[in-house]
């Protein structure tokens, strides 16, 4: 008997990445690898206030893409009035929304498929406008989110901001047969929740780590392109340098470490770029720290595991949470973490424990700066903290094989029924 194969069509407004996260490309991967058919809908925003324009594109293997431009990206570009470009980007993310829910409905009406995945906000609400127009009335539908800020929005009231996310909230709010709200402490579970999202059957997962392959060479060539001398200690941040990243927040506690304690061999490498790298740069220069930053780029996936192998110590300073890839990232090297006590970080970091976490407070950067002095000193806290966070790394995190595995699991269970 011939078993007919799996099939599922994506919506996503989010492009795949090589030299940022990679779970945007891994998790239609996983559909192909697992042998089913794989058809991806996507709208690439190519505006230099983007994240797109340092990427290539990519076809990945066993996926056919269907790619579109996202809508005003060329006027978006010409826009230095902050308030009016964010009025055009929603109406562009609005009128995405649109193209996507006609692309799929074209596509549904040309074949056959067993899943719909929306694939973040737009995504989601793509799907949406097919499901009322009873273009998935027979297919099972899967929502999938990466994160979220409505939580903290809703916690605090902020009436203003929720207005205008009311999509977000709407995305959140709307029902599915399956919903994946990444665990990135943003607290994406509470606000599912607090919005009485009509999805029943909501998994709550961390994204997976893969094992580190750090290969010396490959290291040591790096050290040599941005000129690392041996007895220098270093500091890594890896991100896309976006504004709420506040990179500018680890600049400043690596200052504040150089001027108050003459660390002259301390290096902070930043690995990543994005719309704000022009003002850290200034804000380096600023600081009269020139000598002690480098700004790597934006670097391959697969290259991460070499910053991360010549670090000494990580830096991760983030508004509303911290617990991205990059900090699993770093927990999976056991790196000396330094990060902020918001969203749900205090849950992976302990404070002199398996890492650094503080308060955001007017002593954060003098506080930080002591710390990262007491680490390149101190010998046996170096020890302990590295221990600590190996034992972190073997109980709470797992790999990018088990986490896809459980979700096609699941998948699997709705057209089963």
């Amino acid at each position: 008997m011939v078993v007919k194969q799996k099939s599922i069509l994506f919506l996503s407004a989010l492009d795949f990445k090589e030299k940022s996260i990679q779970v945007i490309r891994k998790t239609p991967e996983a559909y192909a690898g697992a042998g089913w058919h794989v058809e991806y809908i996507v709208s690439r925003d190519i505006s230099r206030y983007g994240n797109y324009f340092y990427e290539e594109e990519i076809d990945p293997p066993g996926v056919t893409v269907h790619r579109f431009q996202r809508p005003f990206a060329g006027l978006l570009d010409r826009i230095n009035n902050h308030t009016l470009r964010t009025v055009i980007a929603k109406i562009s993310g609005y009128v995405t929304v649109v193209k996507l829910a006609l692309k799929g409905s074209s596509l549904l009406k040309s074949g056959s498929f067993d899943v719909i995945y929306g694939y973040e906000i737009h995504g989601v609400l793509a799907v949406w406008l097919l499901r009322i127009f009873r273009r998935v009335k027979y297919h099972k539908v899967v929502h999938r989110f990466q994160g979220t800020w409505c939580y903290e929005y809703l916690k605090n009231r902020k009436i203003l901001k929720l207005i205008m996310n009311w999509e977000s909230c709407l995305a959140l709010l709307l029902g599915s047969d399956l919903c994946i709200m990444t665990n990135d402490g943003t607290f994406g579970d509470k606000a599912l929740k607090m919005l009485h999202t009509r999805s029943t059957n909501v998994k709550f997962w961390i994204n997976g780590v893969d094992t580190f392959s750090m290969e010396k060479k490959k290291t040591d060539r790096i050290k040599n392109d941005l000129h690392i001398q041996a007895h220098c200690s270093v500091a890594v941040t890896t991100c896309r340098l976006e504004q709420w990243k506040r990179v500018d927040r680890a600049i400043l506690a690596i200052a504040s470490a150089v001027n108050r304690y003459d660390a002259k061999d301390l290096l902070y490498v930043i690995v990543g770029d994005g719309s704000m790298r022009g003002e850290l740069e200034a804000l380096v220069r600023e600081e009269d720290i020139e000598d002690n930053v480098i700004f790597a780029g934006a670097v391959s996936g697969s290259e991460i595991s070499s910053y991360l192998a010549l670090a000494d110590f990580f830096l991760s300073t983030n508004d509303l949470s911290n617990v991205g890839n990059p900090l699993l990232e770093a927990i999976r090297a056991c790196k000396i973490i330094f990060t902020l006590n918001n969203g749900d970080t205090g849950s992976w970091i302990q404070h002199r424990v398996n890492g650094f976490i503080y308060d955001i407070d007017d002593m954060l950067f003098e506080n930080m700066a002591n710390d990262i002095y007491e680490v390149i000193n101190n010998e046996s806290l170096r020890k302990r903290i590295i221990s600590n966070i190996k034992k972190t790394e073997k109980e709470k995190l797992w790999t990018w094989k088990e986490r896809f595995e459980a979700e096609i699991k699941e998948v699997e269970k709705l057209i089963a029924t």
